[in-house]
């Protein structure tokens, strides 16, 4: 007889290992980021044991930077890596990727079910370009934040 894990999965996370329960994060990274009309802001990436926080002086320029299906995949990783995270502007919180806190309306507008978008990032989006969604604010965030996570992740591997 076998026996199987004390506790199910959870399928919101989708994890395929339980290596991250072991994962403590410690970040201080600088950013910049250039976009292709030469555009420039710069930013700080900190955390602390699950807990990320990514700061940027001209958030708007992160919804010029990635798609939406960079979105998905970034929230996904960061959700399986139980990792929550939260994008920053000079005026405050603009969007978080929880992975304790599901939402389908978030599902609907990011991709993810796992992004909140807060009432800054929504006048972020409207002010930004009047066709973008709250998805590419959320977008840029989680896409800096996957490249950072990536990065420690594959330090702390090896």
């Amino acid at each position: 007889m076998t026996r199987g894990p004390v506790l199910p999965p959870d399928p919101a996370r989708d994890r395929s290992s339980d290596w991250t329960r072991y994962l403590a994060l410690d970040a201080d990274l600088a950013i910049e980021v250039d976009t292709a009309a030469g555009e420039h802001t710069t930013g700080r990436l900190t955390g602390h044991g699950h807990r990320l926080r990514l700061e940027f002086d001209r958030p708007e320029i992160l919804t010029e930077t990635t798609g939406r299906s960079m979105v998905i995949a970034v929230a996904s990783e960061l959700v399986s890596a139980d990792l929550r995270a939260e994008l920053h502007g000079p005026r405050g919180r603009i969007a978080v990727v929880d992975p304790a806190h599901t939402s389908r309306v978030a599902a609907l507008l990011t991709g993810s079910p796992h992004i909140t978008v807060d009432r800054l990032g929504w006048a972020l989006a409207a002010r930004t370009v009047a066709s973008t969604t709250a998805a590419a604010v959320a977008v840029g965030a989680t896409a800096l934040l996957a490249v950072a996570v990536a990065a420690m992740v594959r330090r702390r591997r090896s």
